[in-house]
């Protein structure tokens, strides 16, 4: 699945095959509990239904008979220094998503609706506050070792006290209990109605083995392969180099609907590469088997002389992409005193030049980006309406009449290099900020001179970062491009040192908890929280809460424009560009269903091995 999930450097640092999302799901009904409805196999997306009925016999986007077999390899980009995907600290390694199981899982024809994996039937409490999940007869860890509710509850015992920050500030704060009421039943309980949502997204996490982590170090880096219970399992590491997966051949899970038709690679390596472009090359000469294309120059113009590509044995294909999309921008850390005032943030908004980037380095690929939830319903357009326009009445005359009265607008140019007149409308509001120029040089009243520095870690967005820097030379400011690698980059994102960065903003679907973390002020001062930006805006926060409140999708799409309004204003990035569109290349060693899933590619999960041409096959490609 190319997914786009976190607000934080894993959503930047992508691999070139793809993350592994290994769908499962249910089971017959048995009698209520008092105080709770009949027990169900789903949970919905708000108040809409589930699209699969209970005794479905597999998702539509599968083959059931996919035949299993073959070794797939997969390329990344950068490194990797722990197989603890659940802690701050350190770069996991990529696939270790599924190794784990969940009380539920989602699927890739919806969005936001999941359905027994682990449990056998969920029993929504009369309140809404509870739900108990029993758990199926059956599911153990890949040592045989059975899976009881006990593990559920030590699971999310150890998240709370030495998980990710993250998890703390989405989840954790806003629970009651969650406890084992026999070996298979456990319940989740929260503390109010205002995050209708958290169970649900409690109820997804991986299910870790208690018996074996009780006895080790869960919050430090590790590389020894930990024990898992889903469809893979680690089979070697090559520290921050490699790491293989190879399929579990009994697999408790394997005959469950969910699971038909999925996980058919018998083995998955992932190889990591430092350069990206050195990533490109080692696909292009045959050393791994697919890849998530993601930049413009190697689609537009990287395949060109590749005889295998021109031939047929390297396959490309353009698919339009219906999931949410990732808010690419350059963040602001807000505690810097230049980026404290909105008009200086604005100002250098003028001074992107998406146009000409375009033309000269995008290859007309992407659009512009005014929106954090872009190719959603949850997008603001037009002037606010409604619902949407109720909630900002709220805070008339808190936040900028503009909001009411014009439509937002990314600042445009001919695309010939010509910024006069942008630079023009930032130097007036530079200057509205108590900045001037003085001998070539932004300067402030007290003869401080505006300088900065943008920190990246792949020569690829060198391309928008470069053209911006020249840009803000000619208003007098010194902007420092300087490239890190992924573990300085990681660090400088966790300890808030950097002036201005790339960074991908992608909430889960729908908005909610996941907003608090990357937003609310709480998250703003404590070293590896999500905050990153330091953002400390009381509409922000009480917006969010409403977010997160909201149980109906009306409610939930009223409360988010609402914020992407508003957020959109305050200029906390400068916003970059969207494409809703997967690019893809692969050697021709695949099968695959003939129905795509609504919301993904589908690669790896629902794809084969089938080496029928010869002159794809590893080893043999020229």
């Amino acid at each position: 699945m190319i997914t786009r999930r976190q607000f934080s450097i894993g959503s930047m640092i992508t691999m070139a095959g793809a993350s592994l999302p290994l769908p499962r799901a249910f089971a017959q009904a048995a009698a209520a509990q008092p105080g709770y409805g009949a027990p169900t196999y789903y949970l919905p997306m708000l108040d809409l239904k589930a699209a699969y009925p209970k005794d479905f016999p597999h998702w539509n986007y599968v083959r059931p008979d996919a035949p299993k077999g073959g070794k797939l390899v997969l390329g990344a980009f950068g490194t990797f220094d722990t197989l603890n995907n659940m802690t701050t600290d350190g770069t996991e390694a990529a696939g270790l998503g599924s190794i784990n199981d969940a009380l539920i899982t989602a699927n890739l024809d919806e969005l936001d609706t999941y359905y027994a994996d682990v449990a056998e039937t969920l029993e929504i409490s009369d309140d809404k506050l509870s739900i108990i999940f029993t758990m199926r007869d059956g599911p153990r860890f890949h040592d045989g070792h059975p899976m009881t509710s006990e593990d559920v509850v030590f699971t999310h015992q150890l998240l709370k006290e030495k998980g990710a920050l993250r998890f703390r500030a989405r989840f954790y704060d806003d629970m009651d209990v969650i406890e084992a009421l026999d070996a298979r039943r456990v319940r989740f309980k929260a503390k109010t109605l205002k995050n209708p949502q958290l169970l649900k997204a409690m109820a997804s996490f991986p299910i870790l083995p208690k018996h074996w982590w009780e006895s080790r170090d869960f919050g430090g880096l590790t590389m020894e392969p930990p024990l898992g219970s889903g469809p893979y399992k680690i089979k070697s590491v090559d520290a921050g180099r490699a790491i293989t997966l190879q399929r579990v051949e009994d697999y408790w899970g394997k005959d469950l609907p969910q699971n038909v038709g999925t996980s058919n690679f018998d083995e998955i390596t992932f190889q990591y590469y430092r350069d990206q472009d050195v990533l490109y090359e080692a696909f292009k000469s045959g050393e791994f088997d697919f890849m998530a294309i993601g930049s413009a120059q190697q689609w537009a113009t990287g395949f060109k002389s590749v005889a295998a590509a021109q031939a047929g044995t390297l396959k490309l294909e353009e698919i339009p992409d219906e999931s949410p999309q990732s808010y690419l921008g350059l963040m602001f850390n807000v505690r810097r005193p230049y980026f404290a005032d909105v008009r200086v943030r604005r100002a250098l908004n003028y001074l992107y030049d998406f146009e000409t980037t375009q033309k000269t380095s995008y290859y007309g690929l992407y659009s512009r980006i005014h929106s954090y939830f872009p190719n959603t319903p949850f997008s603001f357009s037009g002037l606010p309406e409604g619902r949407e326009l109720e909630i900002l009445e709220r805070y008339r005359g808190k936040i900028p009449d503009e909001i009411f009265t014009s439509e937002f607008k990314q600042p445009t140019t001919d695309g010939n290099g010509n910024i006069r007149s942008n630079l023009r409308s930032a130097l007036d509001l530079l200057k509205q900020a108590g900045w001037e120029s003085r001998n070539g040089k932004l300067t402030n009243a007290a003869g401080e001179a505006m300088a900065f520095e943008i920190a990246y870690f792949t020569p690829e967005i060198e391309k928008t970062i470069l053209p911006l820097v020249e840009n803000l030379r000619r208003a007098g400011i010194q902007a420092s491009p300087r490239l890190l690698d992924v573990p300085q980059f990681r660090n400088r994102i966790n300890n808030f040192e950097f002036d201005l960065m790339p960074a991908r903003f992608t909430p889960f679907f729908p908005p909610g908890e996941a907003l608090r973390g990357g937003w609310n002020s709480r998250y703003a001062d404590r070293p590896g929280d999500e905050n990153a930006q330091g953002i400390k805006d009381p509409v922000i926060d009480e917006l969010i809460e409403m977010i997160i409140a909201a149980d109906t999708y009306d409610e939930k799409s009223a409360t988010c424009r609402a914020f992407d309004r508003y957020a959109t204003w305050q200029f906390f990035s400068v916003g970059l560009y969207e494409d809703p569109v997967s690019r893809i290349g692969y050697w021709d060693m695949f099968g695959h269903p003939e129905t795509r899933p609504k919301y993904d590619v589908g690669f790896p999960s629902t794809w084969w091995s089938d080496e029928k041409n010869p002159k794809a096959v590893r080893g043999q490609r020229r």
